[in-house]
């Protein structure tokens, strides 16, 4: 659901970066595909280099810059020729790019964005396995957690045919460690830790919510849901392969009916959250007027310090913690999937130089240093981040938990975003109008039923 990521502002991206590499700037990209300025032609007298034509939508061209000048720096023979096309957004490259394919376009390597891309496009990408065992080496897939490599075979139907550089996940719950810590509490951990702080906010008066969450915006509340019902089940894998899985199945419906519990608990107020957008949420909880904010791991930067102040945070420490479970037989977990995948196209003409870079960008230097900007969460096995980034123990205990919570989900986040958006507005109906579980569930999959959302 790439609509409703929110990544690093530009300015704090490059001071993450320039803790890896040195800090460059770079220009934006509009709609068209644009070429990196960390881009050139093969120059005269040079005959050897070999260039390559990258296209994707994601990071920005201002991202890649430094990240790409330190491959060039290593491998002297190769240029890398990036395109930004859609300027970051990934609905123009949904469209722009499987054209391109189609029309015979001279490219080499082609960001793909993991879903329903990769079986559109999959018969004109090479498959991976033999090039990653020359680059690599046999043993290969065992430098990537085993649950991104099982994510990646289910995405082709003949071998793995792109690599990801990470995985994004939803939705974990942020806390605000001064405001517990003024509320005599820790982090949540179980159901009734959650219930506590709500309760020691109204005790107290004080003037703030519990958890802010932009409920206004339906997509969310699907995302909540989905989270809980994963707590409990692997329902959402049986609804989204088509094995079984059902909308108006138990498992659902008491993740529905959990759901509820938010607010009949005082956790969530139907006054309060409803009217409130991403923005808003995210405003509430940076400017401590709420102890917790729910939101996917693409908000994790606000873990590190360095970034707080850069985005005058005014937070002392920002903590990460799964949903606790809302039932006794749960587990706390969340729903993540592979992002940001790189497949080598069959008619380039540099399939030995592609793989280079495609090792550097999902097990090298070059997935350190965008996996230092928390654009998401790396799958290689050894994954580390600069430490300096992690200034509290807050903060190194977040991120473990942000790492095991990726690589250990208990199903896929591979939303079909248009239904998802569907799903959570009839959520925020089923609350405001006190609707029966049950029967919001059956209302749910009679709509899915209607087979306007292919799974």
């Amino acid at each position: 659901m790439e609509q409703h990521k929110s990544w690093l502002t530009g300015a704090s991206v490059m001071l993450l970066l320039s803790a890896f590499l040195s800090a460059c700037s770079g220009s934006g990209n509009q709609d068209k595909p644009s070429s990196s300025p960390a881009a050139s032609n093969v120059s005269a007298g040079n005959a050897d280099k070999v260039t390559l034509k990258y296209w994707t939508w994601s990071p920005s061209a201002e991202v890649y810059k430094p990240v790409i000048e330190k491959f060039e720096a290593s491998h002297p023979n190769i240029k890398v020729e990036l395109s930004i096309v859609g300027g970051n957004s990934s609905s123009p490259y949904q469209t722009k790019m499987p054209l391109a394919l189609t029309t015979g376009e001279d490219l080499d390597i082609v960001g793909v964005q993991t879903g329903g891309m990769p079986k559109q496009i999959e018969s004109y990408l090479l498959p991976l396995d033999d090039l990653m065992k020359s680059t690599i080496g046999a043993d290969w897939q065992s430098k990537f957690t085993p649950n991104s490599i099982k994510q990646l075979q289910s995405q082709t139907s003949s071998g793995i045919k792109f690599l990801s550089m990470g995985s994004v996940g939803s939705m974990v719950m942020y806390y605000n460690k001064d405001i517990l810590d003024q509320l005599g509490v820790s982090a949540p951990k179980t159901y009734d830790d959650l219930k506590n702080i709500a309760k020691s906010i109204k005790d107290k008066k004080l003037d703030i919510l519990p958890v802010a969450v932009n409920a206004k915006d339906g997509w969310t509340l699907d995302e909540i849901v989905w989270t809980i019902a994963g707590q409990q089940s692997s329902i959402y894998n049986k609804f989204h392969y088509n094995s079984g899985g059902k909308l108006d199945s138990p498992e659902y419906t008491q993740a529905l009916a959990s759901f509820k519990k938010l607010f009949d608990d005082g956790i969530f107020s139907k006054k309060d959250i409803f009217d409130l957008d991403y923005d808003r949420s995210k405003t509430l909880f940076t400017t401590g007027k709420a102890a917790l904010f729910i939101q996917g791991t693409w908000e994790a930067n606000m873990i590190s310090e360095k970034v707080r102040q850069d985005n005058k945070i005014n937070i002392n420490d920002v903590g990460i913690a799964p949903i606790p479970s809302i039932e006794p037989n749960g587990k706390p977990s969340i729903r993540s999937f592979i992002d940001m995948g790189l497949g080598i196209v069959k008619t380039s003409k540099h399939p030995k130089e592609a793989a280079q870079l495609i090792q550097y960008l999902t097990t090298g230097e070059g997935n350190d240093a965008l996996n230092n900007q928390f654009l998401f969460t790396s799958n290689k096995v050894d994954a580390k981040i600069d430490q300096s980034l992690l200034t509290s123990p807050t903060a190194k205990e977040s991120y473990q938990t942000l790492v095991s919570l990726v690589a250990n989900s208990t199903a896929d986040r591979n939303n079909n975003s248009k239904f998802s958006d569907v799903t959570g507005n009839e959520i925020q109906r089923y609350i405001l109008n006190g609707i029966d579980p049950a029967t919001e569930a059956k209302a749910l999959q009679k709509e899915f039923d209607t087979g306007k959302y292919p799974n």
